[in-house]
C-alpha cells in the first residue's frame, strides 16, 4: 500500500508537464520517421529473406520509439545523485521502507505517466506511417505485457545501480552516458540484435540491455517466444540481488561517514 501511494503521487506530479512533453513526443516521432526512412532506403527494391521486410522493419522501429519512454528514458540515476549531493538521501534511508523499492516506486509512477502520455501518442503517430500491428491472440498480448514489464524492471535496476555510484563519487554522468550507449548499441534500438555481425550478434541477445528494448519489441511483433521471458526474468533476478547487495554497502558508507 505504501509503495502504491508513492507511485500515485509520482504519477500525479508528472501530470503537471503534459503540454510541455508534447514537444518531446513530436521530436521522438520525427526521429522514428528518420530511422524508418533509413531502413526504407536500405530495403527498398531488395529481396529480403527472413522476417525483416520493409513493413516489419518499419513496425520494429515504431515500437522501439514507443518502448524507449518506458524502459530507457528514465531519470538519470533515478535522481539518487540529487539526494546524495543535497544530503536528503540520509532522510530517505531512515524511512520505514526499503530504499531500493522506495526509489523504484517513485520512478515507476513517472513510467506510468510516460506510458499514457508519451509511448501511446508516439505509437499512434508512427503507426499512421507504417501501419497498425496488434498481437494476433490474447495470449500473445499477455506475453508482450509481461516482457514489457520485465524490460521496464531491468531498466529501473540498471539506472538504480548507476545512481548508487554517486555514494562513492559526486559525478556519475559518465556512468549514465556509458549505460545509455550500451543500451542503444546493444539493446536493439536501431537494428535487431540478430542482424548484428559476428560474435556481437551472438552475445548481445543475452546481455541485460536486450531485455529493455529488443525482447519487448520482438515479443510484440511475435518474432520472439517464451525464451525471451526466460532471459529477461533471469536478468531481473540477478540484478535484483546485485541491487540489494550494493544498497547494503551504500547504506553502510553513509552511516560510517555520518550522513
Amino acid at each position: 500500500m505504501v509503495y502504491w501511494r508513492i507511485i500515485r503521487k509520482s504519477y500525479r506530479r508528472n501530470l503537471q508537464y503534459r503540454l510541455s512533453h508534447l514537444i518531446n513526443n513530436l521530436a521522438s516521432s520525427i526521429f522514428g520517421l528518420v530511422f524508418i526512412a533509413i531502413w526504407a532506403g536500405v530495403l527498398k527494391g531488395k529481396e529480403v529473406h527472413g522476417p525483416y521486410d520493409l513493413q516489419a522493419m518499419g513496425q520494429y522501429i515504431a515500437v522501439c520509439q514507443s518502448v524507449l519512454w518506458m524502459t530507457t528514458f528514465l531519470s538519470p540515476g533515478l535522481a539518487i545523485p540529487v539526494g546524495v549531493r543535497s544530503g536528503a538521501v540520509s532522510l530517505d534511508l531512515i524511512k520505514p521502507v526499503h530504499y531500493l523499492w522506495y526509489m523504484l516506486s517513485q520512478e515507476f509512477g513517472r513510467i506510468l505517466y510516460n506510458a499514457l502520455y508519451r509511448s501511446l501518442p508516439i505509437a499512434l503517430l508512427l503507426s499512421l506511417a507504417v501501419g497498425f500491428h496488434f498481437p494476433s491472440s490474447f495470449s500473445a498480448f499477455l506475453l508482450f505485457a509481461l516482457s514489457l514489464l520485465l524490460g521496464t524492471y531491468v531498466g529501473l535496476l540498471l539506472f538504480y545501480l548507476t545512481g548508487l555510484a554517486s555514494f562513492w563519487t559526486t559525478e556519475i554522468r559518465w556512468v549514465h552516458y556509458i549505460l545509455l550507449s550500451l543500451v542503444f548499441g546493444l539493446g536493439g534500438q536501431m537494428i535487431p540484435l540478430d542482424l548484428l555481425p559476428g560474435v556481437m550478434g551472438n552475445i548481445a541477445p543475452y546481455l541485460p540491455f536486450s531485455c529493455m528494448i529488443y525482447y519487448p519489441v520482438m515479443t510484440f511483433l511475435q518474432l520472439a517466444g517464451p525464451e525471451a521471458i526466460i532471459i529477461q526474468g533471469s536478468w531481473a533476478l540477478v540484478l535484483t540481488g546485485i541491487a540489494l547487495a550494493v544498497t547494503t554497502l551504500a547504506r553502510r558508507k553513509v552511516e560510517i561517514q555520518g550522513g
